[in-house]
């Protein structure tokens, strides 16, 4: 109970990149979980569930299965694959979030996975070749394009090496993904194809919105405005209303101006107890200050 509360505790009040890592750890435990439970009963489960979170790159399945245009970036099959894109994550992530802000990395993550869908799919379509996808690799893979192509001189320190610049990492992690392509020309593989062309995808777009950002555009602009709906819409649910009454009419207090008003009172305390010490505060400037404190 107490590593569940622990986990619940991080992710409430952990950033983005946070949220992010959590998200495909317990993505990936489910999905073992479910396994485990396949082998042991029997029963067809596992590739049920597999074929309804993962994103078919044929256009009419994918249609028929929408939601899985954002439920396949987040499952992976194999532990070592989510160990090395974790990693990834966590490196390129933390620098984009330094360099810009924590909507920017969340942008990039979710549209990067949805352009990582889009170019399968558009080959699929008039080629005919189809194949399922399930890994956040399209994800990362936009993190890091953007993170290296907005900052590319941003220098990171790695053992044995030294001091390295993210662009030069940046172009080895891709070219590394990105070999498999090597082999298409000479062996037909629809599944391949498909993971490669959503690695692709992914690539393009960091790639894209970090020049389209240097020149003043944010492509991502409407997602991260969407994002602050979402979270202000969640805010408005725990927004209180006080309202005084007088003897002429109603005055309606928001909560901004309740918020504020506490805040100057705090501040009053704080200055007073710099000057004359916590002893000097009366007793209700004490509840006033364990109460905000709480």
């Amino acid at each position: 109970m107490d590593i569940q509360n622990n986990i619940l505790r991080e992710f409430k009040s952990g950033d983005s990149l946070t949220k992010l890592l959590l998200i495909n750890g317990a993505a990936f435990l489910l999905l073992w979980i479910i396994e485990i439970i396949a082998n042991i009963s029997s029963t067809g489960i596992y590739n049920f569930t597999l074929h309804n979170i993962a994103a078919p790159s044929a256009l009419m399945a994918l249609l028929k299965k929408p939601w899985t245009i954002v439920t396949y970036m987040f499952f992976d099959t194999s532990f070592i694959n989510l160990m090395c894109n974790m990693l990834l994550l966590f490196w390129f992530g933390r620098i984009l979030v330094d360099i810009t802000n924590e909507r920017k990395l969340t942008a990039m993550y979710v549209l990067g996975g949805i352009s990582g869908v889009l170019l399968p799919v558009l080959v699929g379509s008039t080629t005919h070749a189809s194949g399922l996808l399930l890994s956040p690799i399209a994800s990362i893979l936009a993190v890091i394009a953007a993170t290296a192509t907005y900052a590319p001189n941003y220098r990171v320190f790695l053992l044995l090496f030294g001091e390295v610049s993210i662009k030069i990492l940046a172009i080895i992690i891709v070219a590394i993904e990105l070999l498999p392509m090597i082999h298409l020309a000479s062996q037909s593989s629809p599944q391949l194809l498909a993971l490669s062309l959503c690695k692709l995808g992914g690539v393009a777009f960091g790639v894209c919105w970090a020049l389209c950002y240097k020149k003043g555009t944010d492509i991502a602009h409407w997602f991260e405005k969407l994002l602050t709906q979402l979270t202000n819409s969640n805010k408005t649910k725990n927004t209180f209303t006080y309202t005084r009454k007088n003897k002429r009419n109603e005055e309606y207090v928001t909560y901004e101006e309740v918020t504020k008003t506490n805040q100057e009172e705090i501040d009053r305390i704080l200055k007073k107890i710099a000057e004359s010490g916590y002893n000097s505060l009366t007793k209700e400037e004490k509840e006033t200050l364990f109460k905000n404190n709480k």
